[in-house]
């Protein structure tokens, strides 16, 4: 719809409700007065949705379904002489046949809640049918509320059009609700109470009327329920559930009131404290008044929005709690900051939540995985971009609980920021002094020991032609040159062990057979891997391997590797005594898995061995 026309629907509405009102009261009809004042709960409801979305249809429709029912009065009004006999009875002519109009307002809402009616040509022929069938109610009654021959005909045809069209309103709510998400099936669920309570109530005016009961003691509950109950069911589902966004405008209200009446308070009672102690100068006490409002003004308001926020936002306030409480655990060391993710999930309720976070060039997982989605909230930190948290499912509040939760979080997200670049640092680092090492082997073997035998091998040559005691000093020549060659080759296995020439699972088969204890070994199909891991898997194994035997006193040993994703996981196990402390152990195994971004795990219970899992 467009703003222009919400507009003058709800001004209209809002026209008829209190024109309703006012012809009551003029008439000295308190009480009746009083039931359609309570129209005014939907047209507050839907001047709000109006302004924060003017081109939704239900603003308007929320705003009928009270400004049908004071249509309705204020013709009732008119029939009983409030503006002249001469009005009266042309009033009075229709005043019987317009009734229909009272369900208007519920249908137009069923049909547009909660983004518009449904797609489709059949669905814009349903308020046709409406007013045509109230067209035929009011010709069959026009002057006569107990109409014969084809008057009767068509006020039961009449009937039947108004009765398909709420039936398939209704309808449409429940071919809404099941093709709909779960947040919109909660609020539906709001909107199909109270529509079941309506139509409770309109029962029981059938029979209170069957039963004698006057019409307005019969159906008064019924109109109530259409101007009270329907808005307050979707003013629950707008600020419990977020359809609209308007919580935060009402909790800020209610905030902002109860601070301004505590301030009044505060003010007057500095005032009449200081008025009781210094008669005469008045001046003082409003002075002192003033400054104490002043000071108590913002830590009021701070801790009325907070009980605020507890009633009507009571899950933000809670969530937030949740991962204050994650972070207190991590700054504490009972959890790592790398768990703020589904920690963060959990809070929101949302499975499929992501935290991205900045790494100078774009966005990464918490395992450094570059990945690329929209939108999200971002955290900043110094002006900088530090994370971003993606939605499953987007909307204005869900993304301020969000924010609300990521600032919360905000120290494991920057640890977890902080660890991964140095993973990544140390990963670089490894991965360069494996290239080094590379380059050293490659060096040494077609460089220096290359060139050392060709000199061996011209010495060799020379030797034929020179008498014994200078081909002794050849041989001595020769022989220290051959001893240079093995410090060479020692040193290029010192940086390489030459076990890992034909790969990592040769290399793990040799440390099997040179095991003095039965090792069981399984390595899966690990494809290709970079050698700094290649080097780090060796190294973990045989390093564990060892200590199992110099300090486990273990009888069996299993070393198993395989990938694992993207990942390269190394374990070893022995039935040792076990014992081994969880954190703080195995310093040298830890420094080579942390170099590489890896993580490690020690399991050691005493008496039953010990388990050591490494994903590289």
């Amino acid at each position: 719809m467009r703003p222009l026309a919400t507009r003058l629907l709800t001004a209209l509405a809002t026209v008829f409700v209190v024109a309703a009102v006012l012809l009551e009261l003029a008439a000295g009809e308190v009480v009746a007065a009083a039931v359609d004042g309570t129209g005014l709960v939907a047209l507050v409801m839907a001047w709000v949705i109006v302004m924060r979305l003017p081109a939704s249809p239900v603003g308007p429709a929320l705003a009928w379904c009270s400004g049908a029912t004071g249509l309705v009065r204020s013709v009732d009004g008119v029939a009983a002489g409030a503006f002249g006999d001469q009005l009266a009875s042309h009033a009075h002519v229709i005043n019987d046949g317009i009734w229909p109009i009272n369900l208007a307002g519920l249908l137009a809402l069923l049909l547009a809640f909660p983004d518009g009616r449904l797609r489709g040509r059949p669905w814009s022929f349903v308020p046709w049918l409406f007013i045509l069938g109230g067209v035929l109610i009011l010709c069959g009654l026009w002057g006569s509320d107990e109409p014969t021959g084809a008057a009767l005909i068509a006020v039961l045809l009449g009937l039947t059009l108004v009765g398909l069209t709420m039936i398939l309103a209704v309808a449409s709510v429940f071919i809404r609700y099941r093709r709909g998400s779960d947040l919109e099936r909660v609020q539906f669920s709001w909107l199909v109470l109270a529509g079941a309570l309506v139509v409770a109530l309109l029962v029981t005016g059938w029979v209170l009327e069957a039963l004698g009961a006057s019409l307005a003691v019969a159906y008064t509950p019924f109109v109530m329920g259409i101007a009270v109950l329907i808005p307050l069911a979707v003013g629950v589902a707008i600020v419990r559930h977020d359809l609209f966004d308007i919580d935060r405008i009402l909790s800020d209200g209610a905030a902002w009131v109860l601070t301004l009446l505590a301030s009044a308070a505060t003010f007057g009672a500095v005032v009449l404290g200081v008025g009781q102690v210094v008669h005469r100068h008045t001046a003082i006490g409003s002075t002192a008044a003033a400054f104490v409002t002043a000071l108590a003004l913002l830590p009021t308001h701070r801790y009325v929005s907070e009980g605020i926020a507890r009633v009507i936002d009571r899950d933000r306030h809670v969530a937030v709690v949740q991962v204050e409480r994650f972070a207190a655990q991590v700054r504490g060391g009972q959890r790592q900051p790398e768990e703020v993710e589904s920690a963060l999930r959990e809070a929101q309720g949302d499975a499929a939540l992501r935290l991205m976070l900045a790494d100078g060039e774009g966005w990464v997982d918490l395992t450094g995985q570059a990945v690329d989605l929209p939108g999200g909230v971002v955290l900043e930190s110094g002006g900088d971009s530090v994370a971003r948290l993606v939605l499953s499912r987007d909307s204005a509040r869900a993304r301020r609980r969000a924010a609300a939760l990521v600032r919360a979080a905000w120290v494991p997200i920057e640890v977890s920021r902080l660890r991964l670049g140095l993973r990544r640092s140390q990963t670089r680092l490894a991965e360069a002094s494996a290239a080094e090492r590379r380059r050293l082997e490659r060096d040494l073997h077609d460089g220096a020991q290359q060139r050392i035998v060709a000199t061996g091998m011209r010495l060799r040559s020379l030797q034929r032609g020179l008498g014994p005691r200078q081909a002794s000093e050849v041989d001595a020549a020769v022989a220290e040159l051959e001893e240079t060659v093995k410090e060479l080759r020692r040193l290029a296995r010192g940086v390489r062990p030459s076990r890992l020439d034909d790969g990592l699972g040769p290399a793990l088969e040799q440390l099997k057979e040179s095991s003095p204890v039965p090792l069981d070994l399984a390595v899966g199909k690990v494809g290709a891997i970079d050698d700094s891991r290649t080097l780090t898997a060796y190294l973990i194994a045989s390093e564990a391997v060892a200590n199992a035997l110099k300090h486990a006193q273990a009888s069996r040993i299993r070393v198993s590797v395989e990938k694992a994703g993207d990942s390269l996981a190394v374990q070893v196990v022995d039935d040792g005594v076990g014992g081994v402390p969880s954190h703080g152990s195995l310093t040298s195994l830890r420094d080579r898995v942390s170099s590489i971004g890896g993580r490690i795990t020690v399991e050691s219970p005493a008496g039953i061995g010990t388990t050591i899992t490494a994903v590289l």
